[in-house]
């Protein structure tokens, strides 16, 4: 009755291949396969009969060849050669007999007839039918396209759900089992049957089989394993028709009939802002340096699927829930919360991170009026990392440091302990000259102590290792988590940071004067600050006489007012800087000058002076003046003799200063001069040789290198023709000196 159980097994595991359940049962192992117990043992008389063999056809070779072989020990045992061999093949034959007691029956299986197994199947076949009917089994036939697959499941399903007893084939998988999942043995499977009501096969009268057959399996092993290959067969082919249908339904679509995915009771009242805050949280707690990169585009995903500010909103809060505690927060926890904080107020902006600036500036001045435990150490720790990420300047810092400095109790050296530790030699890198104040502020109130504390000599030597820039003398220092994630954050972001310049007053007062750092915002704080005097005023005689000197446009009218009410050619300076012109705007101070410089009854130094300021100061003012000379080099039978001879004294002076070379004169042509033009270079050229030896050198000397020959040798020709009749002697050997310096 075993086949039975058998076949009853193999319709389970059918039906558990598509209820996606798990199979239990193990496929036997027919009576005709040799244990390893058994190979082993057959493998060693196999052995065994060839070594023999071999030695004896060894011995039979040896004894034709020497006749003398009848005298050994082996043969003396032996009447002659026939009697040798015939106990050699006895010996064969008995290991030929053990092999067959090792196969047992196996050999005689081989020799059943192909009608008997042809009955045999029948017969099984007849039995698998009667077991279908008694558990509702209908045979499907096999699907051609994925529309009939589906239609085959679909209906394969309502069958199950229509089944009275889908209840027990359930209950039928929860037999004890072993690791693999198969059923330990089959008397526990009958007993649980019987115990839930199932009817036992064996038990029942109903099911009717041919005696004939039982007694032609008991007589036959062979007829039994061949059953078992058929069985099995059927049972895989089954298999393979169920993956494929189930195959066929994952790849069509879900019917509209099948129940939604399960929802815990605590996520299913929740909403859409409800959902974002948990995703957040999550994300926030699971930030590290090695995931940051992850984490960022999760955020981005978020980003584009909620507002930005329910998002900006949800993760500062988010923030401040993990690091904004009563107790101390761990230094690596903290600095990975403020490196996801910097990488997304990069990415993001300063609207993302301005609320959590304004959020720890209004607590961190709560807690200076009421401690509440280490929260002023955890904010304090926030704005140093935040610093040290460059999302924020020092700005900050140095108002923290004087604000602790007001009380100065021994709760405040303990934060500002931890603030030179941190970013010490950071913050005097960033602005040495505020850290000088500190420490003059630190030593003034170190001698208005008298009572002084461990802590406090141990502040005063950390102080003094980070004012010499001193890293070995810095007790305690530690600046690896730091370091590791600035690493971090310039592998991922590539932006530069915000550095935001802010303080902790812009932060306190934003609300009522406005967020000036955040583009788009609001800021009133301009209007309670004295306003800078945008347009300057001038006196009335002095915009009278800009308009007498066709100082006709904006700019030149302040240009002239500036240059005539001026101290002195550096204060004027000062003021045309202030009026921040432009590149063609620049012009007109040169142009005013110069038409100042001409314009006066006796020419003042002044002019000089502010030429050789600006052109000192850009070239363009430089290359401006020069092409103002030489258009009035161009021009000068149209000047008067006052302003050629303001023209000559401007000209020389700024040939003694420097300002300019003797190459402003190549636009003079030395062959074609006109009377005008010889007086005038008669007046210059006097002008410079009354200077001393060593100046004249100069002047002339820094004509010698430029690629100007004409120029060169016109000036010699002009001295020699013109000048020296008219020259004293002094300034004769100052000319001769001028002339061998080309």
């Amino acid at each position: 009755m075993w086949i039975i159980n058998i076949i009853q097994l193999d319709h389970l595991n059918m039906y558990n291949f598509r209820m996606g359940k798990k199979s239990f049962n193990k496929p036997l192992k027919p009576k005709f396969e040799l244990d390893r117990k058994k190979m082993r043992k057959l493998k060693r008389l196999e052995k065994k009969k060839n070594k023999m063999l071999d030695y004896h056809s060894n011995l039979n070779n040896k004894h034709d060849n020497n006749p003398n072989i009848s005298q050994t020990p082996y043969i003396k045992n032996h009447v002659n050669a026939d009697a040798f061999i015939s106990a050699r093949n006895d010996q064969s034959l008995s290991l030929e007999k053990q092999e067959q007691k090792i196969f047992g029956d196996a050999t005689k299986s081989t020799q059943l007839s192909k009608n008997e197994a042809e009955m045999a199947n029948k017969k099984e076949d007849k039995i698998i039918k009667d077991m279908e009917k008694r558990l509702g089994i209908r045979r499907k036939k096999q699907v051609s396209t994925k529309k009939d697959a589906f239609s085959t499941a679909e209906e394969c399903l309502n069958d199950l759900e229509n089944c009275e007893e889908f209840d027990k084939f359930e209950d039928l998988g929860n037999v004890s089992s072993d690791d693999d999942g198969n059923p330990k043995n089959f008397e526990d499977l009958s007993n649980h049957e019987d115990s839930k009501g199932y009817k036992n096969i064996e038990d029942s009268n109903d099911f009717d089989y041919s005696e004939d057959f039982e007694e032609s399996f008991v007589e036959s092993d062979s007829e039994g394993s061949e059953n078992l290959r058929n069985i099995d067969n059927a049972s895989d082919g089954e298999n393979d028709q169920a993956a494929t249908n189930k195959e066929m339904i994952s790849k069509s679509p879900p019917p509209a009939n099948l129940k939604e995915t399960y929802v815990p009771p605590h996520l299913r009242n929740l909403s859409s802002d409800e959902i974002l805050k948990r995703k957040i949280k999550g994300l926030v707690n699971r930030v590290s340096t090695s995931n940051l990169k992850a984490i960022l585009a999760s955020f981005n995903e978020l980003y584009q699927e909620h507002p930005r500010g329910a998002v900006n909103a949800a993760l500062i809060a988010s923030v401040q829930d993990a690091c904004l505690i009563r107790t101390i927060m761990p230094a690596r926890l903290c600095a990975e919360h403020m490196l996801l904080t910097s990488a997304l107020s990069t990415l993001v902006g300063p609207e993302f991170v301005s609320p959590l600036l304004e959020d720890l500036a209004k607590k961190l001045e709560e807690e200076f009026c009421e401690r509440h435990g280490k929260l002023l150490n955890n904010i304090v720790a926030m704005i140093c990392y935040l610093y040290s990420l460059k999302t924020i300047s020092c700005i900050i810092i140095f108002d923290v440091i004087r604000r602790h400095l007001e009380t100065f109790t021994e709760h405040d050296l303990e934060v500002l302990l931890y603030i030179f530790k941190t970013v010490g030699l950071d913050i005097r890198k960033s602005d040495p000259h505020a850290l000088k104040d500190i420490v003059a502020c630190v030593n003034d109130k170190a001698s208005q102590t008298n009572d002084k504390s461990s802590r406090f000599l141990w502040f005063i030597e950390t102080l003094t290792a980070v004012k010499n820039n001193n890293v070995n003398k810095i007790p305690n220092y530690d600046k690896s988590d730091i370091v590791e994630v600035q690493k971090a954050y310039k592998l991922v972001v590539k932006q530069a940071p915000l550095n935001l310049q802010i303080g902790l007053n812009d932060l306190l007062d934003a609300d009522s004067k406005g967020r000036w750092w955040v583009v788009g915002a609001a800021w009133t704080g301009k209007d309670s600050q004295p306003q800078v005097q945008e347009a300057p005023k001038f006196d009335s005689k002095i915009l009278l006489l800009a308009k007498k000197n066709h100082m006709n446009t904006k700019v030149r009218k302040d240009v002239f007012c500036i240059l005539m009410s001026s101290q002195d050619y550096e204060h004027c300076f000062e003021r045309m800087m202030r009026l921040s012109l432009k590149n063609k705007e620049e012009r007109e101070v040169i142009y005013v000058t110069m038409v100042c410089a001409l314009k006066s009854k006796r020419y003042n130094q002044y002019y000089t002076d502010v030429l050789r300021k600006f052109c000192g100061t850009s070239k363009s003012y430089q290359i401006t003046t020069q092409f103002s000379i030489w258009d009035r080099l161009k021009d000068l039978f149209s000047l008067s003799a006052q302003k050629l001879n303001n023209f000559c004294e401007l000209l020389s002076s700024l040939l003694k200063t420097k300002t300019l070379s003797l190459a402003v004169l190549k636009v003079v042509s030395f062959a074609e001069v006109k009377e005008v033009d010889i007086n005038f270079l008669k007046s210059l050229f006097v002008n410079l040789l009354d200077e001393s030896e060593v100046h004249i050198i100069e002047i002339f000397g820094r004509l010698q290198p430029l690629p100007l020959d004409t120029l060169k040798n016109g000036i010699k020709v002009f001295m020699k023709h013109f000048l020296k009749a008219e020259l004293n002697d002094t300034q004769l050997k100052n000319m001769k000196i001028a002339l061998k310096c080309f």
